[in-house]
C-alpha cells in the first residue's frame, strides 16, 4: 500500500516545487512543530517522493521525478 498524501504533505511537496528546503525552514512556512514535519519528511522521501542532501549540518530536501509527476497529477485534476 502506498503513501497516503494528507494535506499536508501536498504542502510540502508544493513549497519543495518553488525550491529546495530544509526541515526547519518548511516547519516555519507551514506553521507546524518541527517533530511533526520531519515525520512527514522522512515518509516522502521513504516513498520516493523527495530526496534529502545534506549540506553542512542540515539537509536540505528536493523534489524527485516522482514527486513532481504527482504534484502535475494532481494540479491537472483540480
Amino acid at each position: 500500500m502506498g503513501l497516503t498524501l494528507t494535506d499536508a504533505k501536498r504542502r510540502i511537496l508544493a513549497l519543495l516545487d518553488e525550491e529546495p528546503r530544509h526541515g526547519y525552514a518548511l516547519a516555519k512556512e507551514l506553521g507546524r512543530q518541527g517533530p511533526t514535519v520531519y515525520e512527514h519528511l522522512q515518509e516522502l522521501e521513504e516513498a520516493g517522493y523527495i530526496e534529502g542532501e545534506q549540506e553542512g549540518r542540515r539537509k536540505v530536501y528536493s523534489l524527485t521525478e516522482r514527486g513532481e509527476l504527482t504534484l502535475q497529477a494532481e494540479r491537472a485534476g483540480e
